[in-house]
């Protein structure tokens, strides 16, 4: 949980992982680098059974696009 913020060009398509065993009420969030050099970053899921909103993953596209992700209930992440 807590603060996560790419800070250099992407080079690929990159993928970053929600916590494993979060607790209610814990939050995340992420501000993808200024420049993506035109790949994704794709926030996915840590779990089979965990979803993203009813998805089991996001992206961000856009260069500095950033997320809000709150653990509100089991197995359940949402965004803000």
């Amino acid at each position: 949980e807590g603060m996560n913020y790419g800070s250099t060009t992407l080079t690929a398509d990159r993928t970053w992982s929600l916590p494993a065993a979060p607790s209610v009420g814990d939050v995340v969030h992420v501000k993808a680098p200024l420049n993506l050099g035109g790949n994704d970053l794709t926030i996915q899921r840590s779990g089979s059974s965990h979803t993203i909103d009813g998805q089991t993953s996001v992206e961000l596209e856009s260069n500095g696009a950033a997320i809000s992700l709150m653990y509100a209930a089991a197995n359940n992440w949402v965004i803000f």
